[in-house]
């Protein structure tokens, strides 16, 4: 444990404070772009992410069936391995398709619900990993040009359990669930 806050108080030094401090890689604030000479995608951490975590929970206004579809086999194998999710999204100016939902509702492991917030348009993935989590806010939706293709800005954070951020996070994101309908 007192490893994990050291790296953890590290990253973020590096990442808010000294840019040239070295550390380990594992914990640094990252902005997430789509980039294509480096072959770095916003899906690939995402992906990243769903291997490594207990849980996970996406918040996103909009859902395509091409970016379902870049997560679906996925999302099955997570529930070989006892991983389950929520997915949080909407009808926010009617742009997803029935069908996506559809596919969605045939993920055992994935817990799915639609809000009628007005003007939610939230793009988040939390992933919690025991004693952390990681966090993904920014710009981009679970569509495939947002994941891949689109100039998308994201930022991915780690922050210990305890941290406010992610009971920031979670507060807001349990009471939209409860709100939301199934």
């Amino acid at each position: 444990m007192d490893n994990f806050i050291g790296q953890l108080k590290e990253s973020l030094h590096k990442g808010f404070i000294d840019s040239s401090a070295t550390m380990l890689e594992t914990y640094k604030p990252e902005l997430l772009i789509n980039n294509r000479e480096k072959n770095e995608t916003v899906l690939a951490t995402l992906l990243d992410e769903l291997e490594n975590c207990n849980t996970f929970i996406f918040s996103v206004a909009f859902i395509t069936e091409s970016g379902l579809a870049s997560l679906k086999a996925h999302l099955l194998n997570l529930k070989s391995k006892g991983i389950s999710g929520r997915i949080l999204t909407s009808y926010y100016l009617s742009f997803n398709n029935p069908k996506v939902f559809k596919e969605l509702m045939k993920l055992d492991n994935v817990e799915v619900r639609l809000t009628d917030s007005p003007g939610f348009h939230a793009k988040g993935y939390l992933f919690d990993n025991g004693e952390y989590s990681s966090v993904i806010i920014g710009s981009s939706n679970l569509t495939m040009n947002a994941l891949k293709v689109n100039y998308e800005w994201n930022i991915k954070l780690t922050s210990h359990e305890n941290g406010e951020i992610v009971k920031s996070l979670n507060q807001q994101i349990s009471t939209l669930w409860e709100e939301s309908i199934e």
